[in-house]
């Protein structure tokens, strides 16, 4: 499993939270690092949009990896990814607040000031890793 300091380390390198979070699921997933990097690439910082929060995206991905339906009419399969989505969106609600990276860690990273706020308590390298750490384990267990 990926260590809180391995995502700081990371964050300090250009990997993102959905990168990490999605790394910390891989192996459970049977795909490489560098494949887990480029299916969650475009998902950080809340797709870069500050919208959903990269370690829930990254989740999604592992969900749907796992239990997504592959063609039409497998409503039993729909069903059951999403049940497992729920799953785990409650959890994440229920410990981080809400699912937007603006709404989780209070900071529009988007805005020059709050990116300078967020530097300034480096929220980014500790409460982010753990958000990252905490997700890949929630979403394993639903593997």
């Amino acid at each position: 499993m990926i260590t809180e300091e391995e995502i700081a380390q990371g964050f300090k390198e250009g990997i993102d939270c959905a990168m990490s979070t999605l790394y910390g699921i891989s192996k459970s997933m049977g795909i490489t690092r560098e494949e887990a990097y480029r299916l969650a690439g475009c998902f950080g910082i809340g797709a870069m949009e500050g919208s959903l929060c990269g370690a829930v995206s990254a989740g999604f991905i592992a969900i749907g990896h796992k239990y997504g339906n592959t063609g039409p009419n497998q409503m039993d399969q729909k069903g059951l990814v999403m049940a497992k989505r729920e799953e785990f969106v409650t959890w994440f609600r229920e410990r981080f607040g809400d699912l937007t990276c603006p709404g989780v860690i209070k900071l529009d990273l988007r805005k020059s000031e709050d990116m300078k706020k967020a530097q300034e308590t480096k929220i980014l390298f500790t409460f982010c890793p753990k958000v990252c750490k905490e997700s890949a384990e929630k979403v394993i267990s639903l593997l």
